[in-house]
């Protein structure tokens, strides 16, 4: 246990040595059995996966296994450079591991697939399309039909119904990020992966934003990963938070985190949220001093 981790603050993800997270015996099952053994079977899983670019002596992330459940949400928390963001790139299909495999429901993911919605720091919204069009801009493109009611709806869904015909420079930051949040699940995928989507909004914002995003989320149950600098935010939002060492990015240790849900901000106030926070501060303080070796 990591120096000041509590038992009666978190639990630190735990599996047997050598047995990657989600791994389990191959059964010959039929029927409500098999559905069940599909339903239990981790929705991302990453093995073993190492990424090294040309340019950085260092790989980005190193041996990482690491699996997500159905409709987990999952933090991504670690000092600048720990390799978030390419681990991010890696479960969207952006990017290829250099070593280790990728799935997602179980098959092999080599390519961007239309399960997985994207949300980045910058909105990334179309300028010349309205924000009904932005939203129901994947559907169009995927052939669902009546893209533009699926677009009504999940801007309903995040509260910017009555701004459906606005162009994104007459939106607030916020807007457009909800926006850009409606438009990366109108495709209705089963996996949302989020690049520190709230980075750039002002600390107000910020704050009705994690709320919002936690309202969206308990609607729709997707599978969240969440890239974040801030570790309230993480401890707020996920069920889990990963921590990150840095150079290479290798991940440092996992927490459950233990509040119930629905959350409302008020339990960032509680003992129990600022002794989580210290602790992974603690973690994150140790791996970011290593930038200044």
């Amino acid at each position: 246990m990591a120096r000041g981790t509590s038992p009666n603050t978190f639990r630190a993800a735990q599996r047997p040595a050598g047995t990657p997270l989600g791994h389990a015996p191959h059964l010959h099952v039929v029927g409500a059995e098999a559905r069940s053994q599909a339903e239990s079977a981790p929705r991302l899983h990453l093995d073993n996966v190492t990424v090294r670019f040309s340019s950085r002596a260092v790989p980005a992330v190193e041996d990482i296994s690491l699996s997500i459940g159905r409709g987990e949400f999952v933090a991504l928390l670690g000092p600048s450079g720990c390799g978030k963001s390419t681990l991010l790139n890696v479960l969207a299909g952006f990017c290829s591991p250099t070593q280790g495999h990728v799935h997602l429901d179980g098959e092999p993911l080599t390519a961007p697939s239309a399960k997985c919605g994207v949300v980045f720091q910058k909105h990334s919204l179309f300028p010349w399309m309205t924000a009904l069009d932005n939203v129901a801009f994947g559907p169009r493109r995927l052939g669902m039909p009546d893209p533009r009611r699926i677009a009504q709806e999940l801007l309903d869904t995040v509260g910017l119904g009555h701004v459906a015909n606005s162009w994104p420079s007459s939106l607030s930051g916020g807007m457009q990020q909800r926006v850009g949040i409606a438009r990366a699940l109108a495709t209705r995928p089963p996996v949302l992966l989020m690049d520190e989507p709230f980075g750039a909004l002002d600390a107000q914002t910020r704050s009705l934003m994690q709320e919002e995003l936690l309202s969206i989320w308990d609607k729709l149950r997707p599978t969240v990963v969440f890239v974040t600098h801030d570790i309230e935010e993480a401890i707020f939002l996920a069920d889990r938070v990963v921590v990150m060492q840095a150079f290479p990015g290798r991940i440092a240790q996992e927490f459950a985190i233990p509040f119930m849900r629905p959350r409302s901000a008020e339990i960032m106030d509680s003992a129990k949220f600022i002794e989580s926070r210290r602790e992974i501060a603690d973690i994150i303080r140790i791996e970011a001093r290593k930038s200044f070796r």
